[in-house]
Order: structure tokens, then C-alpha cells, then sequence
């Protein structure tokens, strides 16, 4: 009897898990992510979208967000900017040297576009793209 109970329970968890395994899937889902914003801190009287904290090849750089969009998934940019809020930096940026190096040596003011991928519960932005406008 123990030994059908085990079997039993090891089918239920199998089947379980099989719709998250076969979506390849297994934990927190990853969500694409592009910011709009310009470094440095606001003209006075001015609030942007988010004002994040960007670590980017051992550099902090601040970075006002103008407008944001998530490109997957359920979750608004808003949502995205209150669950990092709390963290300092509020991302670590993830990368090619080369994307990073955009974003640690950007003057004050240079205005960028940060595509990425980021997994709720972490600061790790994985950049896949970083454009001057």
C-alpha cells in the first residue's frame, strides 16, 4: 500500500508539472521590457514616469523613464517600476560590454531607449538593446 501511495502522488506531481515543463516554464516568468528617458535627475517641477537608479558596467546612472511599455506578458510598466522601486540600484543592467558602456558613459541628458528582459523578484535587466535618439 506505502508503495502504490508514492506512485500515486509521483503521477499527480508528473502531471502536474507536465503543461509548465512542456511550456518550458518552471518559476517566475521573464518579461520584455523598453524604457524611453534621459539621464540624469528632472528639471525641477518636473515629475517623469519613473526615476530608477540604472547600474550599468560598474557604473550608477540615473535614468528618468518618460514611457515604458512591457512587450509580454500581463504585467503594465507601472507594476514593473513599483516592484523594483525598493531596490538600490533598481536594476543591474546585464549584457554585451559594449550596450552597457551606452548606458554607464551617457552624458546628462542623452536621451535613450533600454530594451531588456526582467523576472519579477530580481534587479537583473538582461539588455538586448540600447539606442541613442
Amino acid at each position: 500500500m506505502h508503495i502504490g501511495l508514492r506512485l500515486v502522488t509521483a503521477t499527480v506531481l508528473v502531471a502536474a508539472l507536465q503543461p509548465a515543463i512542456a511550456a518550458g516554464r518552471v518559476g517566475p516568468r521573464m518579461y520584455s521590457l523598453t524604457m524611453n528617458g534621459y539621464v540624469g535627475q528632472p528639471p525641477q517641477g518636473r515629475r517623469e514616469m519613473a526615476d530608477l537608479r540604472l547600474r550599468a558596467a560598474g557604473e550608477d546612472v540615473r535614468f528618468q523613464v518618460t514611457s515604458a511599455r512591457v512587450l509580454t506578458g500581463g504585467m503594465s510598466a507601472a507594476n514593473v517600476f513599483n516592484q523594483v522601486r525598493p531596490y538600490r540600484p533598481n536594476f543591474i543592467l546585464r549584457g554585451s560590454k559594449d550596450k552597457l558602456r551606452r548606458v554607464a558613459n551617457a552624458p546628462r541628458g542623452a536621451v535613450l531607449r533600454i530594451s531588456g528582459r526582467w523576472r519579477p523578484g530580481s534587479q537583473d535587466l538582461m539588455v538586448s538593446s540600447v539606442e541613442r535618439k
